[in-house]
Protein backbone atom coordinates (compact mmCIF):
# COMPACT_ATOMS: atom_id res chain seq x y z
CA UNK A 1 0.00 0.00 0.00
CA UNK A 2 2.67 2.49 0.97
CA UNK A 3 5.12 1.36 -1.72
CA UNK A 4 3.11 0.24 -4.74
CA UNK A 5 0.37 2.82 -4.85
CA UNK A 6 2.66 5.90 -4.59
CA UNK A 7 4.85 4.31 -7.26
CA UNK A 8 1.95 4.65 -9.70
CA UNK A 9 2.14 8.42 -9.18
CA UNK A 10 5.93 8.57 -9.28
CA UNK A 11 6.01 6.70 -12.59
CA UNK A 12 3.31 9.05 -13.93
CA UNK A 13 0.86 6.21 -14.55
CA UNK A 14 -1.54 8.30 -12.47
CA UNK A 15 -1.08 12.03 -12.87
CA UNK A 16 -1.42 14.99 -10.57
CA UNK A 17 -1.26 18.22 -12.54
CA UNK A 18 -1.91 20.91 -9.96
CA UNK A 19 0.61 19.84 -7.31
CA UNK A 20 4.09 18.37 -6.97
CA UNK A 21 3.76 14.57 -6.86
CA UNK A 22 6.35 14.01 -4.13
CA UNK A 23 4.82 16.73 -1.95
CA UNK A 24 1.36 15.23 -2.37
CA UNK A 25 2.57 11.72 -1.57
CA UNK A 26 4.52 12.80 1.50
CA UNK A 27 2.04 15.34 2.87
CA UNK A 28 -1.32 13.87 1.94
CA UNK A 29 -1.29 10.30 0.67
CA UNK A 30 0.96 8.75 3.31
CA UNK A 31 -0.84 10.57 6.13
CA UNK A 32 -4.32 9.62 4.89
CA UNK A 33 -3.29 6.03 4.21
CA UNK A 34 -1.67 5.74 7.62
CA UNK A 35 -4.84 6.96 9.34
CA UNK A 36 -7.06 4.46 7.49
CA UNK A 37 -4.57 1.61 7.93
CA UNK A 38 -4.00 2.28 11.65
CA UNK A 39 -7.70 2.56 12.48
CA UNK A 40 -8.44 -0.59 10.44
CA UNK A 41 -5.71 -2.59 12.17
CA UNK A 42 -6.77 -1.35 15.60
CA UNK A 43 -10.41 -2.24 14.92
CA UNK A 44 -9.40 -5.69 13.69
CA UNK A 45 -7.22 -6.38 16.73
CA UNK A 46 -9.96 -5.25 19.11
CA UNK A 47 -12.47 -7.42 17.22
CA UNK A 48 -10.19 -10.45 17.54
CA UNK A 49 -9.56 -9.83 21.24
CA UNK A 50 -13.19 -9.45 22.23
CA UNK A 51 -14.38 -12.37 20.10
CA UNK A 52 -11.64 -14.70 21.33
CA UNK A 53 -13.48 -15.05 24.63
CA UNK A 54 -17.00 -14.80 23.22
CA UNK A 55 -19.52 -17.42 24.10
CA UNK A 56 -21.99 -17.49 21.23
CA UNK A 57 -23.74 -20.80 20.69
CA UNK A 58 -27.34 -19.76 19.99
CA UNK A 59 -28.69 -17.64 17.16
CA UNK A 60 -29.70 -14.85 19.56
CA UNK A 61 -26.16 -14.64 20.94
CA UNK A 62 -24.66 -14.50 17.45
CA UNK A 63 -27.16 -11.79 16.44
CA UNK A 64 -25.86 -9.57 19.25
CA UNK A 65 -22.34 -9.91 17.84
CA UNK A 66 -23.53 -8.72 14.44
CA UNK A 67 -24.32 -5.33 15.99
CA UNK A 68 -20.87 -5.20 17.58
CA UNK A 69 -19.25 -6.08 14.25
CA UNK A 70 -21.14 -3.31 12.45
CA UNK A 71 -20.04 -0.83 15.12
CA UNK A 72 -16.41 -1.83 14.58
CA UNK A 73 -16.96 -1.45 10.85
CA UNK A 74 -17.88 2.21 11.39
CA UNK A 75 -14.48 3.20 12.79
CA UNK A 76 -12.48 2.38 9.63
CA UNK A 77 -15.28 3.81 7.51
CA UNK A 78 -15.12 7.11 9.40
CA UNK A 79 -11.33 7.14 9.05
CA UNK A 80 -11.78 6.63 5.30
CA UNK A 81 -14.05 9.68 5.06
CA UNK A 82 -11.67 11.66 7.25
CA UNK A 83 -8.70 10.77 5.05
CA UNK A 84 -10.53 11.64 1.84
CA UNK A 85 -11.90 14.88 3.23
CA UNK A 86 -8.86 16.23 5.01
CA UNK A 87 -5.89 14.68 3.24
CA UNK A 88 -6.84 14.77 -0.45
CA UNK A 89 -4.62 17.80 -1.21
CA UNK A 90 -5.33 17.72 -4.94
CA UNK A 91 -8.58 17.38 -6.85
CA UNK A 92 -6.70 15.49 -9.57
CA UNK A 93 -5.84 12.79 -7.07
CA UNK A 94 -9.27 12.48 -5.47
CA UNK A 95 -10.54 9.59 -7.64
CA UNK A 96 -7.49 7.33 -7.36
CA UNK A 97 -7.04 8.28 -3.69
CA UNK A 98 -10.59 7.22 -2.95
CA UNK A 99 -10.07 3.91 -4.77
CA UNK A 100 -6.80 3.21 -2.96
CA UNK A 101 -8.23 4.04 0.46
CA UNK A 102 -11.26 1.87 -0.28
CA UNK A 103 -8.86 -0.98 -1.10
CA UNK A 104 -7.24 -0.45 2.29
CA UNK A 105 -10.69 -0.57 3.84
CA UNK A 106 -11.44 -3.76 1.90
CA UNK A 107 -8.28 -5.34 3.34
CA UNK A 108 -9.70 -4.61 6.78
CA UNK A 109 -12.98 -6.24 5.87
CA UNK A 110 -11.30 -9.27 4.30
CA UNK A 111 -9.07 -9.82 7.30
CA UNK A 112 -12.09 -10.06 9.56
CA UNK A 113 -13.75 -12.81 7.55
CA UNK A 114 -11.32 -15.61 8.33
CA UNK A 115 -9.78 -15.86 11.80
CA UNK A 116 -12.75 -15.51 14.14
CA UNK A 117 -13.95 -18.03 16.71
CA UNK A 118 -16.05 -20.86 15.33
CA UNK A 119 -19.32 -19.65 16.84
CA UNK A 120 -18.94 -16.22 15.25
CA UNK A 121 -17.44 -17.17 11.90
CA UNK A 122 -20.56 -16.20 9.97
CA UNK A 123 -21.10 -12.81 11.63
CA UNK A 124 -19.26 -10.59 9.09
CA UNK A 125 -21.35 -10.05 5.94
CA UNK A 126 -20.04 -12.07 3.03
CA UNK A 127 -18.36 -14.67 5.20
CA UNK A 128 -20.82 -17.41 4.22
CA UNK A 129 -20.04 -17.03 0.51
CA UNK A 130 -16.32 -16.70 1.13
CA UNK A 131 -16.20 -19.76 3.37
CA UNK A 132 -18.26 -21.81 0.88
CA UNK A 133 -15.82 -20.73 -1.85
CA UNK A 134 -12.95 -22.19 0.20
CA UNK A 135 -14.90 -25.38 0.95
CA UNK A 136 -15.92 -24.83 4.57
Amino acid sequence: MFLGQPLLYRLKILRILNMDVEAWINNHYILGGTVVFAVSVLSTVIWYLITANAKAHKAEEVAKWELVWWLFLLFPLLSLFLAIGFFKGSDDALGPLTIFLCLTYYYYFGCQLQPVPWGLKFVPPGSIKLRSFFGE
